[in-house]
């Protein structure tokens, strides 16, 4: 039998620069970073004190407040973003049992498991909330996904850190291709921002110190750590034929699902696990190295990843590696953990759809381990058809998706 295809026909977009596609097409294109000082909470003493923030959201506005008052932050932002990615796909309604849900998150609802322990250890347990049990909980997002949309398919949560997204999605892929379901709400989210997530990756030390809007400088000489961020991107995938059938219009298509464990070091980068990853993702696209048009890579801007990922991207594409474009957009929104990934995806679909491949922010050449050709002059006008996104997670959980442009380019 001919495998089923997966098209990418509805984004939901909640990043730094705020709701929506083109908030962050219009940041990327204009080489603006959303990198900035945190609000919230007191960063005094902190050695790291910028990050790629949500901006303030009306949730009462958008979602039921009735409802929303008793959830997660991460709930709120998924629902949202559920809902706006609907809306893009122009879907008013779901078929409840051919539809599934499958959430990437890093943190799940660390805002909330802050405010109960301090509430815990003020009060006692006499004062938690009846609501703290589901409200925390890391499958509350994906609950809460499945209830707006009434989907009643194959629904869970995954966690692999800085892949959470896009394994998500690359899951969803799979699920839709084997025909388990013909749609999936998939991607990521983390709204990770508070005093004691930020203190542990101070501690971690693998944070920028350089504390302005040009803080975080992937493939860089002069990069010194990431940028936390937070954000959450919700893709709407479909079976390519019922798609069509609907009329829907199509971003992009899923052609290959790359994943792989470095099962070496739970934080440092390998260079076998990720090779396997990207090699194991072109073989399920059925494509060679020499087809790929441009690479979205993972690029944090730590010295180990960076140089890690650029030592891949050279074995990968062999000779030819100095001529494909490879762009990070860390430097624009900061590192969004477990939506970072999916947020890569609608930015490759975006790329190929719009003829404009973004720019590395901040970029500094003179790295002898960092030699490619990362678009450091701004967004450059091209005609991309096939690419790649990477994402690598720490646990050395890896995924690798190659997108192909469909249904022609959008002005």
């Amino acid at each position: 039998m001919q495998r089923r295809r997966v098209v990418l026909t509805g984004i939901g977009l909640i990043t730094p620069y705020g709701l929506g596609i083109e908030p962050l097409w219009e940041g990327l294109m204009s080489g603006r970073s959303a990198v900035r000082s945190i609000e919230g909470f007191d960063t005094a003493g902190c050695p790291t004190t910028v990050a790629g923030q949500l901006p303030a959201i009306d949730f009462d506005s958008q979602l039921d407040p009735k409802q929303s008052a008793l959830w997660s932050r991460a709930s709120k932002v998924a629902v949202l973003g559920a809902r706006l990615a609907a809306a893009d796909g122009r879907v008013e309604r779901f078929d409840g049992a051919r539809t599934g849900v499958v959430l990437g998150t890093g943190y799940g609802c660390t805002y909330e498991f802050e405010e109960t322990l301090e509430l815990w250890r003020a009060e006692g347990w006499r004062r938690m909330k009846p609501v703290t049990v589901p409200r925390m909980m890391p499958n509350a997002p994906a609950s809460h996904v499945a209830i707006f949309a009434g989907a009643r398919g194959i629904n869970f949560t995954l966690s692999t850190a800085c892949s959470s997204g896009a394994l998500a999605a690359g899951l969803a892929t799979e699920f839709i291709r084997s025909g388990r379901i013909d749609a999936c709400l998939t991607g990521g989210a983390d709204a990770i921002l508070n005093h004691s997530t930020l203190s542990a990756w101070c501690a971690l030390r693998v944070l920028t110190r350089r504390n302005d809007s040009t803080a975080c400088r992937p493939f860089s000489v002069d990069r010194d750590g990431l940028v936390l961020g937070e954000g959450c991107a919700v893709l709407l995938l479909e079976e390519r034929e019922s798609a069509l059938r609907r009329g829907a219009r199509i971003h992009a298509e899923i052609l290959g699902v790359g994943a792989s464990n470095d099962a070496t070091n739970a934080v440092a980068p390998d260079f076998l696990g990720e090779l396997e990853c990207m090699r194991a993702a072109l073989a399920d696209a059925g494509v060679s190295p020499d087809e790929i048009d441009y690479v979205c890579a993972h690029g944090t801007g730590t010295q180990a990843n960076d140089a890690n990922e650029t030592k891949v991207l050279k074995e990968v594409f062999g000779a030819r590696a100095p001529e494909v474009p490879v762009s990070s957009i860390k430097g624009h929104l900061g590192h969004a953990m477990g939506a970072a990934g999916a947020i890569e995806i609608a930015a490759t679909a975006l790329t190929l759809s719009r003829g404009r491949i973004p720019p590395t922010l901040h970029f500094t050449p003179g790295d002898p381990d960092c030699t490619l050709d990362y678009v450091p002059e701004g967004p450059r006008k091209a005609e991309p058809r096939l690419a790649v996104t990477n994402s690598f997670g720490f646990g050395g959980q890896n995924s690798t998706l190659v997108i192909c442009i469909a249904n022609g380019r959008q002005p």
